[in-house]
C-alpha cells in the first residue's frame, strides 16, 4: 500500500515552520492576489459587455437570435409575428413561423423583438455581413410562383401569386375571373407571407 499523499498548502507552511511570520504573511498575500485579480477579470468583463452593448446594432442582435435558436415574436405594423428566425439579408429576415409558414420581413418595419425568456444572452455587436436584400430574393422566389400574403407599410393586404419582382416592385396576380394584375413598390412591403 502506497503511503503517499498530495501535499497540501499546510505541509508547504510545516516546512517553513509554524510560527513562521513570513509564511502566513506570503498565505495572506497569496489570498489577496487571488482576490486582486477576479476583481479586475469582473471589471473587465463589464466593461467588455457594455462596450458590445455600445456597438449593437438590430441586424447583429437578430443574428445573435438565430444564431441561438431563440423563438421571437416581432410586432410588425400592429400585428405579432412568432417563430423562428431562419435567415437574415441584407434589408430582411426569413422567419419559420409558429404556423410552419416562411414569412420575410423588412427590417424597417419591425417595432419591437422579444425573445423568450431564458438562454444565454444577447448582445448584438456583430454585422451581418450578406448580399442579398428583399428584391434580391423575391425574384427568383418569383419563377416558382407561389401563392403570397402580402402586408403593406400602411397595413393593406394583398393575396395573390407572385409573378416577378424587379429592382424595386413585384407584381401580383390576384385571384378573380379574370385574375387581376397588381404592382407593389418592394419599399412598401412589410411582410410576405409564402404560401399563406
Amino acid at each position: 500500500m502506497d503511503d503517499r499523499r498530495v501535499p497540501t498548502p499546510d505541509d508547504a507552511l510545516g516546512v517553513l515552520g509554524a510560527d513562521d511570520g513570513f509564511a502566513r504573511a506570503l498565505e495572506r498575500w497569496a489570498a489577496d492576489a487571488v482576490v486582486d485579480e477576479a476583481a479586475r477579470q469582473r471589471t473587465r468583463q463589464r466593461w467588455l459587455r457594455a462596450q458590445a452593448e455600445e456597438e449593437a446594432s438590430m441586424a447583429g442582435t437578430l443574428l445573435d437570435l438565430a444564431e441561438r435558436g431563440r423563438a421571437v415574436a416581432l410586432e410588425v405594423g400592429g400585428h405579432r409575428l412568432r417563430g423562428r428566425i431562419v435567415g437574415i439579408g441584407g434589408d430582411f429576415l426569413a422567419l419559420r413561423s409558429d404556423r410552419d409558414q416562411h414569412v420575410l420581413v423588412r427590417l424597417g418595419a419591425i417595432e419591437v423583438v422579444r425573445s423568450e425568456p431564458g438562454g444565454p444572452s444577447v448582445v448584438g455587436d456583430r454585422t451581418a455581413v450578406v448580399e442579398a436584400g428583399l428584391a434580391g430574393v423575391l425574384g427568383p422566389l418569383a419563377a416558382e410562383r407561389p401563392e403570397v400574403l402580402v402586408r403593406t407599410r400602411s397595413g393593406s393586404v394583398t393575396r395573390g401569386e407572385l409573378r416577378h419582382a424587379g429592382l424595386d416592385v413585384v407584381h401580383l396576380r390576384l385571384p378573380g375571373d379574370p385574375p387581376t394584375p397588381a404592382w407593389l413598390p418592394i419599399a412598401a412591403l412589410d411582410v410576405v407571407v409564402l404560401d399563406p
